[in-house]
């Protein structure tokens, strides 16, 4: 994520105390558009600490899906390399 990139500044809790985190606001219309069908105005106008706490989890697993990927990938081409040397 560039520092330009536009972020919002959103309050959600977990067991231990509330807190803040940011994201882009093209994130927050993603999984506005996957989960709630509202806009992202509508979203920050009358949030909940447990629909923000949804966001932030999925987050947490797009990121951890996309590293999951990369790590993948970058397997498959050490393997290659390799398999080429050989």
């Amino acid at each position: 994520m560039s520092e330009q990139e536009y972020k919002i500044k959103l309050l959600t809790s977990n067991q231990y105390s509330d807190f803040y985190f940011y994201a882009p606001i093209d994130e927050l219309e993603e999984y506005l558009n996957e989960t709630l069908a509202i806009t992202p105005e509508q979203f920050l106008e009358c949030y909940t600490l447990g629909q923000s706490r949804q966001f932030f989890e999925w987050i947490k697993a797009k990121s951890n899906q996309r590293n999951q990927n990369e790590l993948k990938q970058t397997n498959e081409e050490l393997k290659e390399t390799k398999e080429q040397e050989q």
